[in-house]
């Protein structure tokens, strides 16, 4: 099997999330993967990743995701993406009762080792009964496609064998994106000043923008896709993680949620709020819960 490392921040939910989106892109391109976290060296955490054959699981990862199709999904001809992605009609679609054309769910395909792969994203209209996060909102003109292509775009021209060796703490100067990355937004009551109203301004404004994470923004959006955080609360919601045990897909989208008994877990508590009423939410502050298990 190929093994890969990367540095991840436990204290960052969208660090997390797309170490889960790895996870899920090297088991689809490559079979048998496993993740899990690594604590063990004071000051540093790491999630180690592995897969069959004999490829950086990766870098095969953010190599597929730089040259897949993006293809939006809808359930119906007249439902088209409403930014201009290209849409695929595909009956029996999703489980939204109500889909809307800024937020339909979307796939990225391309050929991998001569065969045609599709890995899945679109948490957000999948209309199931788990908990149904409010990361991303269509708001501002800033539909799916839009924050998806952004961080596409800005994934793609950052340095690939930078990216490959810390992927997650790459920044870049784009547009909206889709919030997962506390680092890439902030609060002006905290911060002391809004990039929004100094941009804005009414004499040509200030070009200011905070920087953001593209590639752990977009990863977060694939590692969503099956797993879900733990909800607390209309503002609050958990993550766990786990050391000392390499979990499967299937385990690891579980374990994200709640612990399962296998190896060491840590569990984090995200202050999740809206900043303005059916608007985007930010993440303030993330907190370690003490272990009572």
């Amino acid at each position: 099997m190929a093994k890969a490392s990367i540095p991840v921040d436990l204290f960052n939910p969208g660090q997390v999330f797309a170490c889960m989106g790895f996870l899920e892109g090297a088991d689809v391109l490559l079979g048998n993967a496993g993740g899990g976290f690594d604590w063990t060296r004071a000051g540093d955490c790491y999630f180690h990743l592995a897969a069959d054959g004999e490829t950086n699981p990766i870098r095969a990862a953010l190599s597929f995701v730089r040259t897949a199709e993006v293809k939006w999904l809808s359930p119906r001809d007249e439902l088209r993406e409403r930014d201009g992605g290209a849409t695929e009609t595909r009956s029996g679609l999703a489980d939204s009762g109500d889909p809307k054309d800024a937020d339909l769910p979307g796939l990225l395909r391309g050929q991998y080792d001569g065969v045609v792969r599709e890995i899945p994203f679109g948490y957000w209209a999948d209309g199931s009964t788990r908990f149904s996060t409010t990361f991303k909102k269509s708001t501002n003109g800033a539909s799916s496609h839009i924050r998806f292509g952004n961080a596409l775009a800005a994934l793609k021209g950052l340095d690939e064998e930078t990216v490959i060796a810390d992927p997650l703490n790459q920044s870049a100067r784009t547009e909206s994106l889709f919030r997962f990355d506390p680092r890439g937004s902030i609060d002006p009551i905290h911060g002391g000043f809004s990039p929004d109203s100094l941009r804005k301004g009414a004499k040509g404004g200030l070009d200011v923008r905070v920087a953001t994470y593209p590639v752990c923004e977009l990863f977060a959006v694939l590692g969503l896709q099956h797993a879900r955080p733990e909800r607390l609360d209309p503002e609050r919601f958990a993550y766990w993680v786990w050391s000392h045990v390499a979990l499967p897909p299937s385990l690891a989208r579980a374990a994200i949620g709640g612990a399962l008994g296998l190896g060491e877990v840590r569990r984090f508590v995200v202050e999740d709020v809206e900043v303005k009423k059916g608007g985007d939410r930010k993440m303030n502050f993330v907190t370690e819960e003490p272990r009572p298990w």
